[in-house]
């Protein structure tokens, strides 16, 4: 596992091998299979006016992403990840309504930052209280890589093995990445 990102049935095995056994104290951890998803995708789209890359929906039309979190990245707590995506799009302020336009849809929190997907293209950004909007940072090229990663943090996390995550990181990511990935695995 050195030295490449972790595929999503890799990330599945670990999470479920290290999370199972706490499931009757604490859920939200493992990225199960999706079992009873309401496949109106389309209707979320004509509601946030934009069009999902054909990752991020089957992404999300085969894993649970409304009941996940990982290293501090939310996605949904215990919902339906289509309502989670609408209810996100509903609380953005005036100021960013104005920046995302119908290019950018968030689509995970942290404590102070938000990842962003620009719908056109898959790529996902992060800005928040430390980086503005107009200065967003390219985390991932694509939904599925954002997933890769994070699955891959977390299994060096546990590891102890955080220096070869961000070998990895320096590798395959742009440069101006790089410390939110720092914060991401400390």
């Amino acid at each position: 596992m050195n030295n490449k990102l972790l595929n999503i049935e890799e990330i599945t095995i670990i999470l479920d091998r290290d999370f199972i056994p706490l499931e009757s104290v604490v859920t939200g951890l493992r990225l199960k299979k999706q079992v009873e998803m309401e496949t109106n995708v389309e209707g979320v789209e004509r509601r946030l006016k934009v069009k999902f890359p054909v990752d991020f929906v089957n992404l999300i039309l085969n894993y649970d992403f409304g009941d996940f979190s990982i290293l501090g990245v939310h996605f949904g707590s215990h919902t339906n990840y289509l309502e989670t995506l609408i209810s996100y799009h509903e609380h953005l302020s005036n100021e960013d309504i104005k920046n995302f336009s119908n290019q950018f849809i968030s689509i995970a929190m942290g404590d102070n930052f938000t990842l962003i997907m620009n719908v056109n293209c898959g790529s996902i950004y992060v800005y928040g209280s430390e980086t503005l909007f107009n200065n967003k940072i390219k985390v991932a090229e694509s939904f599925t890589k954002l997933i890769e990663t994070l699955g891959t943090a977390y299994f060096h996390t546990s590891q102890n093995t955080q220096t070869e995550f961000l070998d990895i990181i320096m590798k395959k990511f742009d440069e101006d990445c790089i410390d939110f990935w720092k914060e991401i695995i400390n």
